[in-house]
């Protein structure tokens, strides 16, 4: 049975180079190994071997040292000049025994040595010797780069108030050390809404908004506030619900590591990969935490921004919105409406305006109350709002006076519009009073005509429309 790590080591651990020109040799051997399961190619000379190396880099090479051209002490000689991140073991197979060639051999750069005949026994044991001194090597290697890693990650975090810059040093530099084909930090705002914050296979994803619904993997992270390792997405029963979601993702693996401060979890890292034979190590999954714990402070400091973005978005709406209906109040309507006056002269396209008064509302007050009237006022609004279209700009304009900018709206259109919103309010009932009807008298104007010149003279037209309605009697519409 493997032992469970085996999941997680790479094929090339297995990768073993013969480079023999004697077919018979080479042939013994090859079968030796591969009923072993250990992935095998072959050299017939020196030049050959160091090109296979080159391209191919396998863990282990079995080396004859007579062969024509090049010969194995050159190859070893060669092969210890290479740059390897972590360099093959080489075990040097001949029919020379004396002291003085296994000597050279070693000298040359060779691991160990075997003379021929070779035992099937003892080959096996010292590749396996050979393979375990080889993975301390590379273990020792990969600590080193995690930690140079961890150090510019600490380094970056204390060197800039920058959280962007820290959050792309960070995806960019455990993506180098995982080999993952994404890695990202999603900042998570509330349980099913998430933001991309970093990703450094694609820049232009940040603050990308997230539906966290459609990850179960990120919501079982917030949940258990633990590492998470999914080896198949698209088959791993954590991700029965979003399916579908991910059906293309066959073979891709996910890390997801929370970045927890105070017991909540602030964001999370994400890494995808793909690879034969496994997904993350569990040596990876350690390395993703210590980064994850260290890079708290960046994500705290854009949370922190993203609360202050939402406190003067919050700040925005209140200096544009009346307090009493939630419309647009009368400054914003005047500064949209120029802005909109503005476009319909450069594209020739038609804007409407519409003004409409609550007819007798002083009766309503003085009947009811003040109470009462704010009341009626705030059920008109949330009338209209449902009536008129989503690209349609309502706003407050007076006491019990509103306004609506239609633009791309001809006068037809817009009278339409006007009468939908009579009917509607004339035939609802609200909060407050027994019996009596709310009705309302509406102007309508449109742009271009030959009496409009500037934005203003929009707004007066609709205005003498609206007193025209007033003046035939109230809850009707009227157009100039």
């Amino acid at each position: 049975m493997k032992d469970s790590n085996d999941i997680f080591k790479p094929a090339q651990d297995r990768r073993i180079l013969i480079v023999e020109d004697d077919l018979v040799s080479k042939t013994m051997l090859e079968d030796v190994l591969r009923a072993h399961d250990y992935e095998v190619r072959h050299a017939r000379d020196g030049m050959e071997g160091l090109q296979i190396v080159k391209s191919w880099v396998p863990s282990l090479i079995l080396l004859d040292l007579v062969m024509p051209g090049m010969d194995g002490f050159m190859v070893c000689e060669s092969l210890r000049r290479m740059d390897f991140h972590t360099r093959p073991s080489v075990i040097v197979i001949s029919a020379k025994d004396d002291k003085e060639t296994i000597a050279e051999a070693l000298m040359k750069g060779a691991d160990d040595f075997i003379v021929k005949p070779v035992d099937d026994l003892e080959l096996l044991a010292r590749i396996r010797a050979q393979l375990r001194i080889r993975e301390f090597y590379k273990e020792t290697e990969e600590d080193k780069r995690n930690l140079e890693t961890i150090l510019d990650i600490t380094n970056a975090i204390t060197a800039t108030l920058d959280t962007t810059e820290v959050l792309d040093i960070i995806v960019k530099k455990v993506a180098e050390v995982t080999s993952a084909l994404r890695c990202s930090i999603v900042l998570i705002v509330k349980r099913e809404e998430g933001y991309v914050l970093a990703s450094h296979e694609n820049p232009a994803a940040k603050n990308l908004k997230l539906d966290l619904s459609k990850y179960p993997e990120i919501q079982e992270v917030i949940k258990t506030k633990s590492p998470l390792a999914v080896s198949d997405l698209a088959r791993d029963p954590i991700m029965e619900s979003a399916r579908d979601l991910v059906k293309g993702l066959k073979n891709t693996s996910a890390l997801i590591v929370p970045i927890v401060f105070n017991d909540e979890v602030l964001g999370t890292l994400i890494l995808r990969t793909r690879r034969k034979g496994g997904g993350f190590s569990q040596k990876e999954i350690k390395f993703c935490q210590i980064v994850a714990n260290s890079s708290y402070h960046a994500i705290k400091n854009a949370r922190l921004f993203e609360k202050v973005l939402k406190e003067k978005e919050h700040l925005r709406e209140l200096a544009i919105t009346d307090q009493l209906t939630n419309l647009y109040n009368h400054n914003f309507f005047y500064n949209r409406l120029e802005e909109e006056f503005e476009r319909a002269v450069r594209y020739r396209i038609p804007l409407s305006l519409i003004i409409m008064d609550v007819d007798d509302f002083k009766r309503i007050n003085d009947n009811y109350g003040h109470r009462v009237g704010d009341t009626v006022l705030k059920e008109i609004a949330s009338t209209i709002k449902n009536v008129v279209r989503k690209t349609d700009i309502v706003a407050r304009y007076g006491g019990e006076e509103f306004a609506i900018i239609l633009p791309y709206t001809t006068l037809h259109g817009a009278v339409e519009e006007a009468e939908r919103i009579r009917d509607r309010v004339e035939k609802s009932t609200y909060g407050g009073l027994s019996s009596e009807r709310i009705t309302l008298s509406i102007g309508v104007a449109t742009c271009p005509h030959k009496d409009i010149a500037l934005s203003g003279d929009l707004v007066n037209m609709a205005d003498n429309a609206l007193y025209r309605a007033k003046k035939d009697g109230k809850n009707c519409v009227r157009s100039v």
